[in-house]
């Protein structure tokens, strides 16, 4: 695949995995909203969308490290490799955040033969979704803040983007590995006002970086490392 068809798969993934993730959210929201089966019901086709934009982020995630590896591997194969590890478990940890909605919406609907639906069951599959949104979420962010690490330490040192760009992912990554930890050890949640600005700073950078991709391409490197 030639580096500039390269650019343009890989930019417009990330905007595919940040659209979704976004839209997920949108569609989702915390599971602590949810109180009963009855109601959650009535949100089905909601729910079923929600979970559907995870499987999309999930997949363009793990779409885009293989497509960037000929690429990265040319300045240090190591790193590129630890890339293309690291967001392969990010999307794996995403992967739950999809799941836990769609278990409790199985049994939430209407069960064969006019079966009542078990309140219990669902009130524990409800504390399993609430525990990944402290847990699962905050892991993702571990692995997620370790794969733009060794990106864009690539992209700095190479110069194949701007290093104003990639210097200012670097820059955010503490804020954004902050919030996650926060939220881990409860001291956040992950709609607060607060989580929020720790994670806009590279959320907009991963957003340049991709039309910067779509629009420039990657340029000759001019340092190998």
């Amino acid at each position: 695949m030639q580096t500039r068809t390269t650019a343009r798969v890989v930019g417009t993934l990330f905007v595919i995995a940040t659209a979704a993730g976004v839209l997920s959210v949108a569609l989702l929201g915390p599971s602590d909203h949810i109180s009963a089966p009855h109601e959650f019901a009535k949100i089905h086709h909601q729910v079923a969308a929600g979970a559907l934009m995870v499987l999309v982020m999930a997949a363009a995630i793990a779409m885009i490290p293989p497509i960037l590896y000929p690429v990265l591997k040319e300045h240090n194969e190591a790193l590129a490799l630890g890339y293309v590890v690291a967001r392969g478990i990010e999307a794996v940890l995403v992967l739950p955040a999809a799941i836990g909605p769609l278990l409790l919406l199985s049994m939430a609907s209407p069960q064969p033969q006019g079966a009542p639906n078990d309140p219990e069951r669902f009130d524990y599959v409800r504390e399993l979704a609430q525990t990944y949104d402290t847990w699962g979420y905050s892991a993702s962010v571990v692995f997620f803040c370790l794969s733009v690490l060794l990106l864009n330490y690539l992209l700095y040192r190479s110069r194949v983007v701007p290093r104003l760009i990639s210097g200012w992912a670097l820059a955010a990554v503490p804020p954004y590995l902050a919030g996650g930890l926060l939220v881990m050890f409860g001291l956040l949640t992950t709609s607060s006002a607060v989580n929020t600005l720790l994670i806009l700073p590279l959320a907009v950078n991963e957003m340049v970086l991709a039309l910067w991709l779509l629009v420039k391409g990657i340029k000759p490197a001019t340092v190998r490392v």
